[in-house]
């Protein structure tokens, strides 16, 4: 067997340092600018991107400060050992011990999405009518808001001739509508001040003339009121219902989980445990 010549060693050994020397100058180059090192750590603008907005100077110059401040705290700490001290490690197991069940119930419960289906939302509503009533005033109303007077003026005229709110805008161009909303539903701390007096004094079905806010002008078409006590459409309890019902199925999937666990026998509880006390809260 043939041994390599000191100079083919050299020959094969430089296009792969080079190469090697290369990838981390680009993967250095990917990470962006430089902006602090602590004992040969290296902070660049790609390590601050995920944290800060890097677009303000003020923002990462703050964030580079206090990188720098904890760098340099947690090598003093090192230095006086304290990272191998027991209260240490026994948080590093219970910080490490949390984050993978976080992991997990994310994976089995939390990142699922769920289904609710319309009959599931409608047959909770039915079952707790009486918790869905309007604690003060509710509209029910179409706005939208334009960029001069006089476009908002023509759009109302549009409406008020009969034409459908979602036709009326067909003639109008997209540059001059601001915003848009459809049949969403307004407490009086959802919408600018003027606008909800406006909607107030109107009557369901009617339209505002033009209601000027700094530089826009809103027109507002009232669909329906909602007076304190009074009953919550489904469609405006149905978010509510979502989000509830949400709750309860993850719920019932982690005590599945639990439960399906603790079936398979794989742990001990000492019987003392069990002992009722005097001051027990059951």
């Amino acid at each position: 067997m043939s041994l390599f010549r000191r100079s083919d060693l050299l020959a094969l050994l430089v296009p792969v340092v080079s190469a090697v020397l290369l990838a981390g100058c680009s993967n250095e180059s990917r990470r962006g600018k430089f902006l602090a090192s602590v004992r040969g750590n290296d902070l660049r603008m790609g390590d601050v991107a995920p944290h800060v907005d890097t677009t303000s100077a003020y923002a990462v110059r703050n964030y580079v400060s206090n990188w720098v401040d904890e760098h340099l705290l947690y090598d003093e700490a090192v230095k006086l050992g304290l990272n191998e001290s027991p209260q240490f490690q026994q948080r590093v197991k219970e910080f490490s011990m949390q984050l993978a069940i976080t992991m997990l119930l994310n994976r089995e419960i939390y990142d699922v999405p769920l289904n609710l289906s319309p009959q599931e939302i409608s047959a909770f509503y039915d079952s707790h009518r009486g918790e869905f009533l309007a604690s003060g005033n509710i509209a029910y109303v179409n706005y939208a808001g334009f960029d001069k007077r006089s476009v908002a003026v023509a759009f109302r005229n549009a409406l008020v001739s009969g034409t459908p709110w979602s036709s009326a805008f067909s003639e109008i161009p997209a540059y001059q509508i601001i915003s848009v909303k459809d049949s969403v539903y307004l407490k009086g701390t959802d919408a600018d001040g003027a606008v909800w007096n406006v909607i107030q004094s109107l009557d369901p079905g009617k339209v505002s003339f033009p209601i000027q806010v700094d530089s826009v002008s809103y027109i507002v078409q009232v669909i329906d009121k909602i007076g304190p006590g009074n009953p919550l459409p489904l469609s405006y309890a149905a978010p509510g219902i979502k989000e509830r019902l949400t709750i309860e199925k993850r719920q019932k999937i982690y005590s599945a989980l639990v439960d399906s666990l603790r079936s398979l026998g794989n742990f001990q509880i000492n019987p003392s445990v069990a002992i009722s006390d005097t001051n027990s809260q059951e």
